[in-house]
């Protein structure tokens, strides 16, 4: 053997950075060349040994390094596709889709009637430009599918590669069909119906199909923009502002859509804020039962600033209705005594900012002045089993904001700002789970997951109240997403209460000493590696493994399948996103000019993104961590790190960004998804916390005994039946048979 076919062998010529070989793997390899019984076969020990040094690369970015090492196993000769497809997957990481698209020829000769193979050799295909081949074996993916998601991904990518290609009355019937048979495609499918309506110029048409996109997984910015777009094609500017508010909820900092947002508010006849579908409440009706009430006041009460918006920061208020099912009392904070005779129930009072003077007054309802202050003062329900309704209320940002009525337990009070008035609502902590944890989880869920959120909610805000540092207000908790969502009596549910003060007290102790934390879905497992599963399985070996875990439904042996209460996009998702969207994010930091190459820098033992690299012409740009991925890729939307990227390149320059992804959430402690589908099959609250957290103590809580295993049924014994009886004989007794009489005839 020439010493030029070794180094061919060992992929000298190409990979300058592969580690060293063992003596074994070399003596393996000029073996597997020279056709000697000695090679070992890929499953053998040295091939297993060379797959577990690639993944571990791979999971560190170190691409090169894992290519040499699915080379060498490639070398060891198998009918395996397997391999073949890792190296491809390494090739196309290190932006070399050029030479990825002879192992991806190879893997699906090797395995003709695998759907996901095809796909992936067409998607290699498409981000080369090779749009007819492209076509061709995304075709073939469709033909050879056996599941609705192979098949949903298989026509995704043929209508992307009709659209990409110009063809856009060909895309419509396979983006069309994606849609229809895979749940997981649908928001993308139809996010490229919208593009191909409005590039063929009927934005009319268009406007359907963003809205089913948005349907099916709201957090897509790009999609909110291309609805804002449509609208404004449309001429209708009311539909343009609340696609306008929906894009500055999830990127508050977007110039162009508050450049745009206000230009509207000057030009509408009539004001965008009264077109939202916001909650609108006509008077209070709640009345708590005195027996259901007992023991709820005696918790702490906590302060949570009201209309606070995505960053936590409470909007100045200028104006609002207020209405209480009992009497209602005026307590001026500063003078502490009551400066007005209390509202009868049902009588509305309205209260309003006056920049002029900057004082705030409060109208009875003929529209006389019953009180001018500039000192806070509070609105409190004679009786605390009643509630106060605040109506209308008008704020001076709405951006991001959910502006409908509320309903509130305990008291309410107003406090003065030069802006207007912030309203902070004070009531016992029993009271306020009641409405968080009844807004953690879809309705109908069962009492043991309401119990989970409970006891989690109770744990972090005690600590919250405990730690919080003081403020103008002494609001221990915001309204918003940045603390906790709480609208007040909107969001309680029956088993939400039940849940509350069947836990009364009991509060969840970890012995890191850290707050346990949540999140929405963890896609298969949490990020410290608790799969979302009774018996833990092996998920994946490799990177080809990692691959189909994301481009495919969920196992449904995870607990989040046992539920069909939870949204689709929690546990799987799909975005294309344009490059140059990116590539403006990343220059808004730093210049990078055109994307050359876009790279994941590494990932954690579950498969999660801890960075990424983005190459332009002109500079390199790094991102690390789930708020600095979510602020380059898509802000505000991004839905986890779960996810792998497949660039797709006009020439030189990447074009899109295709990321295929699972979960929800910063993926630590308890997962919500499987909350809900632990407690369907029948767990209880604890047994489902100390899933996510084995050493978990919960100080002052018994878990009821287990049932006691059943008994054998002990029939009556008939008398004698102590004696020993003889053994059943189970074959003929010893000697001759005895034989018939032979009757003549």
């Amino acid at each position: 053997m020439s010493l030029f076919a070794l180094a061919c062998l060992l992929g000298l010529n190409a990979w300058s950075q592969q580690p060293q070989l063992t003596e074994a793997q070399r003596a393996a390899a000029r073996a597997a060349l020279e056709g000697s019984s000695a090679a070992a076969p890929s499953g053998g020990a040295e091939g297993q040994a060379a797959r577990e040094g690639a993944l571990r690369d791979f999971l560190q970015g170190r691409y090169e390094a894992a290519a040499a090492g699915f080379r060498y196993v490639v070398t060891l000769g198998s009918n395996d596709a397997a391999p073949e497809a890792e190296l491809a997957l390494m090739l196309r990481d290190l932006g070399r889709p050029d030479d990825a698209a002879a192992h991806w020829l190879k893997a699906t000769l090797l395995a003709p009637s695998d759907s996901f193979y095809w796909s992936q050799r067409a998607w290699n295909y498409l981000a080369l430009g090779r749009v007819r081949e492209a076509r061709d074996a995304f075709q073939k993916g469709v033909e050879t599918a056996q599941r609705s998601d192979d098949k949903g991904e298989a026509l995704l990518g043929l209508g992307l590669a009709e659209s990409t290609d110009g063809n856009d009355k060909a895309a419509a019937e396979p983006l069309s069909q994606a849609a229809e048979v895979d749940p997981y495609a649908r928001a993308a499918a139809n996010a490229e119906l919208a593009r191909i309506a409005l590039r063929r110029r009927r934005p009319a048409d268009a406007v359907p199909f963003a809205r089913a996109s948005l349907s099916a997984d709201p957090a897509q910015l790009d999609v909110a923009k291309d609805l804002g777009t449509l609208f404004e094609k449309t001429g209708e500017g009311t539909g343009e502002w609340q696609a306008l508010k929906m894009v500055l909820g999830m990127d508050p900092a977007d110039a162009g859509a508050l450049k745009r947002k206000a230009a509207l508010e000057k030009w509408l006849a009539k004001r965008p804020q009264d077109s939202l579908p916001v909650l609108r409440l006509g008077r209070p009706i709640f009345r708590e039962d005195e027996d259901e009430a007992a023991g709820d006041e005696d918790s702490p009460p906590i302060r949570v600033g009201l209309f606070s918006g995505p960053d936590g920061a409470m909007r100045h208020a200028t104006h609002f209705y207020v209405m209480g099912s009992t009497a209602t009392r005026l307590f001026d904070v500063k003078l502490q005594e009551e400066v007005v005779a209390p509202a009868a129930p049902f009588q509305q009072w309205e209260v309003a900012y006056r920049p002029d003077n900057r004082v705030i007054e409060v109208r009875d309802p003929r529209g006389r002045i019953v009180y001018v202050t500039k000192q806070p003062f509070r609105l409190i329900p004679s009786d605390p089993r009643f509630t106060v309704l605040l109506k209308n209320v008008e704020l001076t940002d709405i951006a991001g904001m959910d502006i409908g009525d509320r309903e509130l337990r305990g008291v309410v009070e107003v406090i003065p700002t030069p802006d207007g008035f912030h309203i902070v609502n004070e009531l016992p902590l029993d009271r306020y789970l009641f409405s968080i944890v009844g807004e953690s989880l879809p309705p109908d869920a069962p009492l043991e997951a309401y119990k989970v959120m409970a006891v989690l909610g109770r744990t972090e805000m005690l600590e919250r109240m405990r730690t919080a540092r003081p403020t103008p207000e002494s609001v221990q908790t915001c309204d918003s997403k940045a603390c906790f969502v709480y609208t007040g009596l909107t969001r309680e549910r029956e088993n939400s209460a039940k849940a509350v003060r069947e836990t009364r007290g009991v509060v969840a102790r970890i012995p890191e000493g850290t707050l346990p934390e949540r999140h929405a879905s963890c896609g298969w497992a949490t990020a410290p590696g608790i799969q979302d599963r009774q018996v833990p399985a092996l998920t994946f070996r490799s990177p080809g493994d990692l691959e189909r875990l994301f481009h495919r439904g969920p196992d449904e042996a995870l607990y989040h399948q046992a539920s069909a209460l939870i949204p689709e996009s929690w546990n799987r998702w799909v975005r294309v996103l344009d490059a140059e969207e990116v590539r403006r994010r990343i220059e808004a930091v730093k210049e990078v000019g055109p994307l050359k190459r876009v790279t994941v820098t590494g990932r954690d033992a579950t498969g999660r993104v801890r960075g990424m690299r983005f190459e332009g012409a002109r500079g390199d740009f790094e991102a690390a961590g789930l708020k600095d991925l979510e602020l380059v890729l898509s802000p505000g939307s991004l839905r986890s790190e779960l996810f792998v990227v497949t660039p797709v390149y006009d020439g030189r320059k990447v074009k899109k960004l295709v990321l295929w992804g699972a979960g929800y959430g910063h993926g630590r402690g308890v997962c919500v998804a499987g909350t809900v589908g632990q407690a369907s099959l029948g767990r209880r609250f604890d047994q489902i916390l100390r899933h996510y957290y084995p050493k978990l103590a919960l100080p002052g809580y018994t878990p009821p005994p287990e049932p006691p295993a059943p008994r054998p049924e002990v029939t009556e014994k008939k008398p004698g039946a102590d004696a020993v009886r003889p053994p059943r004989k189970r074959h003929a007794p010893a000697g001759p048979a005895k034989k018939k009489p032979r009757i003549k005839k």
